[in-house]
């Protein structure tokens, strides 16, 4: 599985703590999002906004047990983030492919 990460998990240290390894990794922008910093948390989260777009990285392999690691990182049970599917454009190839992305939840 692929997934579009654009703040704390862009950084390697986080993901090695997170994960127990840093995944391959390709810049990348997602649109119909903005980045905007969350003032309770300190952290940046992910808004829809039509005209908007999100630089951030594009990580491979994600695999299943990792999905549920990154889902604790980001609180999604405690209902701070959701992740869903959106279309991220790689800079490289400028490829479409389809990823998870943890966006503000609702």
């Amino acid at each position: 599985m692929t997934m579009f990460v654009y703040g704390e998990l862009c950084k390697p240290p986080v993901l090695l703590e997170v994960l127990g390894r840093v995944p391959a990794a390709e810049p990348a922008l997602v649109d119909g999002f903005r980045r905007e910093l969350n003032p309770a948390t300190g952290y940046f989260r992910a808004v829809r906004h039509p005209s908007a777009l999100i630089a951030g990285l594009l990580l491979e392999g994600i695999e299943t047990a990792e999905l549920d690691k990154l889902d604790r990182f980001e609180n999604v049970d405690g209902g701070e983030y959701e992740r869903i599917e959106v279309e991220v454009e790689t800079l490289a190839s400028a490829a479409r492919r389809i990823a998870w992305i943890y966006v503000a939840a609702c």
